[in-house]
């Protein structure tokens, strides 16, 4: 038997319900299926085994690089696209297999649709990859080691929709358990001097604080990082993420002192001026945000995050209708 090309890895727990459409959506994608299960209650093992894939079983361990190592190790593939159950996959299965077919690189990053519940967005992740060449690291948020070459799929070759934040109590509930996590993750790195990783797990305990709508600590996490950190990818990102906390707080003056340190930073332009944008028309000032709406024809964050269009739309909507009330009034 031929060595199969592209596993596709999935780790799971009490996924019964999303598994069965996620392993659907694999057919013809991959040569096969590794499902790892970390202590499935409601017979998701049972159910993986019974729709095709190889099960192996693990104990959870508070660690999702650990987990994704090891059921990466039951692939027989040359490579492995990395799933979770609520994962849903596009592809054409020719183009992908003469993209892996020969190539330099030993990992590829892939477009991902987040189907958020408050405002969808796309960005690019790293989830194919060779596993040979690398392996996962961090208890959560995990990464691909070490920085080998990557190149990036187009949409149209494969592309992900994820759907695990498509409801506020689910996002919640993960935003706990990552908070947990990474609570744990940051004081092991304390012990250590890899600044890197410590700005990285600040960064990404400042969002899930975000999204477990605990506001005073996302702040003051990414305030911390801020000051640890100044220069640094993460600074942005955490400067970007206080602007659009504050913003939507009804912070508007600080979040035009944040936009500020982001142009000078070299944070994109048009971005800025979106964030710009709406706390001037919260300000009253709807002929400025107007004046820079009109240039934005995409809005892509500092972390790469491409948001839904509809909300650009919108928001050029409410400027205008904004104007127009102005006038009247005059």
């Amino acid at each position: 038997m031929s060595q199969p090309l592209v596993a596709a890895v999935l780790i799971v727990k009490d996924e019964a319900a999303m598994l069965p459409a996620c392993l659907a959506s694999l057919a013809r994608v991959v040569d096969e299926i590794v499902v790892h299960d970390t202590g499935s209650t409601d017979g998701t093992d049972e159910l993986a085994a019974g729709l095709g894939a190889t099960v192996t079983r693990g104990a959870w361990t508070g660690d999702f690089a650990a987990a994704r190592n090891a059921a990466a190790a039951a692939a027989r593939a040359d490579w492995v696209l990395a799933l979770d159950a609520d994962h849903r996959v596009t592809a054409d299965p020719v183009a992908l297999r003469a993209r892996l077919t020969g190539t330099d690189a030993d990992a590829f990053r892939i477009q991902v649709d987040d189907a958020h519940y408050a405002s969808p967005y796309r960005q690019p992740e790293t989830r194919l990859y060779r596993p040979a060449a690398l392996s996962w690291t961090g208890r959560v948020h995990e990464r691909l080691v070490p920085a080998a070459a990557r190149g990036e799929l187009p949409a149209s070759v494969v592309r992900l929709q994820h759907l695990g934040h498509h409801n506020r109590p689910e996002l919640l509930r993960r935003a706990e358990r990552n908070l947990e996590l990474g609570r744990v993750m940051l004081d092991e790195l304390a012990r250590g001097s890899d600044r890197e990783a410590i700005a990285r797990t600040m960064l990404a305990l400042g969002r899930d604080c975000v999204a477990a709508e605990s506001w005073q600590q996302a702040a003051d996490t990414f305030e911390t990082l801020r000051d640890l950190f100044p220069g640094s990818a993460e600074w942005t990102q955490a400067t970007d993420c206080l602007a659009r906390l504050v913003l939507a707080r009804g912070y508007d003056k600080i979040c035009l002192v944040l936009v500020g340190q982001l142009r000078d930073a070299g944070a994109p332009e048009p971005y800025c001026d979106w964030l710009e944008a709406q706390a001037l028309a919260h300000l009253g000032g709807s002929d400025e945000a107007a004046r820079l709406l009109a240039g934005v024809t995409e809005v892509v964050d500092t972390a790469g995050r491409r948001r839904d269009p509809a909300a650009l739309l919108e928001m050029k909507a409410l400027v205008g209708r904004l104007r127009s009330l102005t006038v009247a009034d005059r």
